[in-house]
């Protein structure tokens, strides 16, 4: 029993609690710097010759479970005992403080008020007339009022005790949450060119919806760096034919039914040429050995002597540069431009087909975590709140009058509402 009260002890004290934020912290740091969720091959490969700290390698990344660490086995012990730590602190310490505060503690005797820092003793002739007085000024302060018959107690503030009680709470219902999160969230990103669709289906409700992108927008700076990307999304689902008409931009993510939409990025999908008068579409494909934002393809070109030629564009406007690969000479086509002859053949830049690069997710315990902000919030706003306590007692034999207070918070805003009372009454 002595074992288990000690351990108790221990889980609820506050040293013990930051220790395991701090923990939890430093390994959602390592969550970021370390990729998560890749192959188990990529990692012995990335790894193998850059070993983090010049000895973590891809092994021992798959053995501490560092490639999945927020539903890695240490990581939910550790939340799961930050859940424990802080239930038991409320059991063991704020519920029994918000019972004693809900409790009237009753000062009949002067030797009761010399132990407060706050008191004050003065000769009164008058009787339960100082006591009438009081109870009168104090209830029209919002006090609550305890009266007997030669004193009074008076209390305020007493439900701002219930605001570490939440602040916990909400911290339990945060951890679980993310908890769950971890296990249920899903994510999708996908590239749409103009009236494309994606068929998606809700993990929570399974209702089935579809995605149209009816046209995607690059607004640019001056400079000609993209400003803003937006795409303009059609939703529709299954089960009826209303069709819903939304906008998402780049930090304005669009919700429908429990999925989120981002704006993340964008791309040239595809170009359309002529060459000799037929139509030909290409799709591109990033050439990160140019550079960045940069989609190419080979084609081959020429009606006799055929010869590769390295295809790139940069943006949705062009023009499509056109290389050799023999000696890299450059030609530039222009969208609907003249014709341009290229070994022989002859080009026009027809049509740039941009898409929109969307990042679909769907997380159920957002509510949760949503709803676990809003009670720490409260929380933490009611804990603000100061507890006051007032006592009056009239000591009949002696005529004496005996004032005392207590403020857990702002004692001396509390000390000059007390004097103001005390001036009042004497």
């Amino acid at each position: 029993m002595f074992f288990l009260n000690k351990l108790i002890l221990n889980i609820s004290s506050l040293k013990f609690a930051i220790s395991l934020l701090i923990f939890i912290a430093f390994s959602s740091g390592i969550g970021t710097f370390i990729p998560q969720g890749m192959g188990k091959d990529d990692y012995i490969e990335s790894y193998e010759n850059n070993p983090i700290f010049g000895f973590i390698d891809g092994d021992k990344i798959l053995l501490l479970e560092l490639d999945h660490i927020y539903t890695s086995t240490w990581f939910l012990i550790s939340l799961f005992l930050l859940c424990i730590s802080l239930a038991s602190s409320s059991f063991r310490k704020q519920i029994p403080t918000l019972k004693a505060s809900l409790k009237w503690t009753d000062y009949d005797k002067v030797d009761k008020f010399n132990n407060l820092k706050l008191a004050f003793q003065w000769n009164e002739s008058k009787g339960k007339e100082t006591i009438s007085n009081a109870n009168e000024i104090l209830k029209n302060q919002g006090w609550e009022i305890l009266r007997k018959e030669n004193r009074l107690s008076a209390r305020k503030g007493v439900f701002g005790r219930v605001g570490p009680i939440l602040v916990h709470t909400g911290l339990i219902i945060l951890l679980i949450g993310s908890a769950y999160g971890n296990f249920t969230r899903k994510s999708l990103e996908e590239y749409l060119i103009p009236n494309e669709s994606i068929d998606l289906i809700n993990d929570v409700s399974k209702e089935k919806f579809s995605i149209k992108l009816k046209n995607f927008n690059i607004e640019r700076e001056n400079d000609g760096l993209p400003k803003q990307f937006t795409s303009n999304l059609e939703i529709y689902s299954n089960d009826s034919s209303e069709k819903i008409k939304k906008q998402t931009e780049v930090n304005h993510p669009l919700r429908y039914k429990g999925v989120t939409i981002y704006q993340a990025d964008w791309a040239i999908s595809s170009i359309i040429l002529e060459i000799d008068k037929i139509n030909y579409q290409f799709a591109l494909k990033p050439v990160p050995e140019i550079g960045n934002q940069i989609w190419g393809v080979l084609v081959e070109l020429g009606e006799n002597m055929k010869k590769n030629y390295l295809l790139t564009i940069d943006n949705e406007n062009g023009p499509v540069k056109f290389f050799d690969i023999d000696d890299f000479s450059e030609k530039d086509i222009y969208l609907n431009d003249q014709e341009e002859t290229i070994n022989s053949s002859k080009m026009k830049l027809v049509k740039i087909i941009p898409s929109s690069g969307l990042i679909i997710k769907s997380d159920p315990s957002i509510p949760i975590i949503y709803c676990s902000f809003i009670l720490i919030i409260l929380g933490a706003s009611l804990s603000l709140i100061p507890t006051k306590r007032i006592w009056l007692f009239n000591d009949i034999s002696t005529k004496n009058y005996y004032m005392g207070g207590l403020c857990n918070k702002n004692l001396s805003g509390f000390e000059i509402e007390f004097n103001k009372l005390f001036e009042q009454l004497k």
